[in-house]
């Protein structure tokens, strides 16, 4: 495997402490990867005295099968291969005897800490979702700090501060009396350990002869604690990271800890991979002359010696719909010339939100996409409940669209009977709609379940018509005719989540009228082509899991975006109060956002496209919009905006 100057140094450095400064796109994976199979066969290291840590059990699985291709796997089987939580838990159950802990503790998920703080809060308290859930982050923050209660007792000044602290200290007794571990303690708990004992301390070295840690600059200030326990100032450890890439604020990540380690340990041997081996130097260019905005710990620079490449273009739009529409149309302009296929795009966006309209224009266009981390608006549970309706409203032998929708609200008909009902229809190779209506089936249930499902049939039946007569209005009935919206209040409870999905379910209503209306663009459709085309998407989303060479377009939030590249992407709502968003810019937080449009554009290989629109729909009102200041902070020569002469005649530089 060739590698380059900075690579081979960074593999071949293995006496004392190393900080590996990995640009975007310069080969950080395999250098780790090299480095651990260097470390085994030219510096005689035992694999079980290596321990390669990370973020997610995905990232730590993924390094495990790269390592399979160069080791054996009586190599790598036993090498302590794992996210910091993993480690920690390790470290736990192996002290446990010092620890006084039961072998059977458990541990404790966020659903079971707002349980739990459901019943030691006062009355007022266990009511309030939002107040919970603050309760539980400043646990989780006093935890990060190892801060113990009687010391967050000690600091608290108002009232509210007292209240949260006399929490902790309640939350932490019934832990310890119930012997139940939340997931701060995986790793605050042997971080103290290590800290007041030297002779586990030391044990725990000599356990952990190379340490290495990847995405450094995305640990908080418990996982940096965590790692000077587990070395020495003259330890031999890599850690690997990019603080332009520190983009996890918000779970406590601080890329300061790139300072701190080169304060904790003054032999820290820097070594910067500035080489970027994906993006092309216009692209490149861009990355660099924006990040340089940014206060930065240790200073890097990016370089690539692909070609220079195309003009960094800037679509602006009218609105969001409009700017769907023309990200459709470039695509489909450049697939139909062979320029590029579906797979090579990714449409990037600051929040998942951005999406629903794309999700639209791309179905309209009949453009392939897959949707990360199954956030599709056909995934979600009322879009899937309304289209089953309108599927068995179509096609009474659509036996999955009854199943779903025979209790949806709740008929109370239970598993016993659907069972009856699914066994019967399968002996006499009937659909589950005709077996309700055999009076053969009838005599096998009693009096009261037949008149539930009578009256489902009824509800059908009626529902049929009207979806003859009025296709337009089929939807509205339906919600209104089983109180649809009531009884999702019901299940939800939140009014966010009531909130966002009454929207949903409005959203979908809108687009069937429109899809049934047509417009210019699209001709009239009837009600079978429209569910046709939106179940074809749900089904899409289902499939694209085992589809790992599907040729879709790639929609997903920045942030999910790390650690990937495209031949050509798209970086959507590049405004003022979307990227940098409005919460960053009251907290004055933008370096963190800069940081993540730094990320967006260094996914890009060849082709990069900034989407700005002049206009925006929220909650009902229209907003004129600014463009980003992030777009000013690009090299102009580089740019190529459309209607140039209406962004100089509207905005200002700023």
């Amino acid at each position: 495997m060739s590698l380059n100057f900075a690579q081979k140094n960074a593999i071949e450095f293995t006496n004392g402490p190393c900080l590996i400064l990995a640009g975007a796109g310069s080969g950080k994976t395999k250098v780790i990867i090299n480095k651990i199979v260097y470390l085994i066969n030219h510096c005689q290291y035992i694999p079980n005295n290596i321990a390669a840590v990370t973020f997610t059990n995905k990232a730590a699985y993924e390094m495990r099968m790269r390592l399979s291709e160069y080791l054996d796997i009586s190599k790598t089987k036993n090498m302590i291969i794992s996210t910091f939580h993993s480690l920690g838990l390790k470290i736990i159950k192996q002290e446990m005897n010092t620890l006084k802990f039961s072998a059977n503790f458990t541990l404790l998920d966020e659903k079971d800490q707002i349980s739990l703080l459901k019943k030691i809060c006062n009355k007022e308290s266990k009511t309030d979702l939002r107040l919970l859930k603050k309760i539980n982050f400043m646990i989780s923050y006093w935890k990060n700090k190892f801060f113990t209660p009687s010391q967050a007792q000690t600091l608290a000044k108002s009232d509210l501060d007292k209240y949260f602290s006399d929490i902790y200290k309640k939350y932490n007794t019934y832990l310890y009396e119930s012997n139940i571990l939340d997931f701060d303690d995986l790793i605050c708990i042997p971080t103290i350990l290590l800290k007041k004992n030297q002779e586990i301390k030391n044990r725990w070295q000599k356990k952990i002869t190379y340490l290495l840690v990847d995405e450094y600059q995305d640990t908080n200030n418990s996982q940096y604690e965590f790692i000077k326990t587990l070395t020495s100032v003259d330890s031999n450890f890599t850690l690997v990271g990019d603080d332009d890439q520190s983009i996890y604020s918000w779970r406590g990540a601080n890329p300061r800890n790139l300072f701190l380690i080169k304060k904790d340990f003054p032999n820290l041997k820097i070594i910067k991979l500035e080489h970027n081996y994906r993006s092309s130097g216009r692209i490149l260019k861009a990355a660099n002359s924006l990040i340089s905005n940014n206060m930065h710990y240790l200073e890097k620079k990016l370089f690539s010696q692909l070609q220079y490449g195309t003009f960094i273009k800037i679509i602006i739009a009218k609105n969001e719909e409009h700017e769907a529409e023309k990200i459709a149309e470039k695509i489909l302009l450049q697939n139909a010339k062979n320029i590029a296929q579906y797979k090579d795009y990714a449409i990037l966006y600051r929040g998942n939100y951005q999406a629903k309209i794309l999700e639209k224009i791309l179905i309209e266009k009949n453009i392939p996409y897959n949707i990360s981390k199954n956030s599709s608006f056909f995934s979600r549970t009322e879009i899937k409940d309304l289209l089953c309706y309108l599927r068995i409203i179509i096609n009474k032998n659509d036996n999955s669209a009854f199943m779903r929708v025979i209790n949806v609200p709740s008929r109370q008909i239970g598993i016993i009977t659907l069972k009856k009902i699914e066994k019967w229809a399968n002996k006499k190779n009937k659909n589950f709609y005709e077996a309700i209506n055999n009076i053969e089936l009838k005599k096998i249930l009693n009096k009261k379940t037949i008149n539930k499902l009578n009256n489902f049939i009824l509800l059908i039946e009626k529902l049929i018509k009207s979806s003859l007569l009025k296709p337009s209005k089929i939807l509205d009935e339906i919600i209104n005719e089983i109180q649809y919206e009531k009884w999702l209040s019901k299940i939800l409870k939140e009014p966010k989540k009531i909130k966002k999905s009454i929207n949903n379910i409005h959203t979908l209503s809108t687009w069937i009228k429109n899809m049934i209306q047509g417009d210019k663009f699209e001709k009239p459709m009837n009600l079978s082509k429209i569910i046709a085309r939106m179940t074809l998407r749900d089904i899409v989303d289902q499939s694209i899991k085992k589809d790992t060479k599907n040729n879709r377009v790639q929609l997903m939030t920045l942030h999910a975006s790390k650690g990937l590249e495209f031949s050509s992407v798209f970086m959507i709502g590049m405004c003022e109060g979307i990227l940098p968003n409005h919460k960053s810019i009251h907290n004055n937080n933008i370096e963190e956002e800069r940081r993540l449009t730094y990320v967006g554009i260094t996914r890009a290989k060849k082709q990069l496209f900034f989407t700005y629109c002049s206009k925006r729909v929220q909650y009902g009102q229209t907003l004129h919009m600014s463009p980003s200041r992030f777009l000013f902070e690009l090299p102009p020569e580089d740019l190529k905006w459309e209607k140039k002469f209406f962004l100089e005649n509207n905005f200002k530089k700023k």
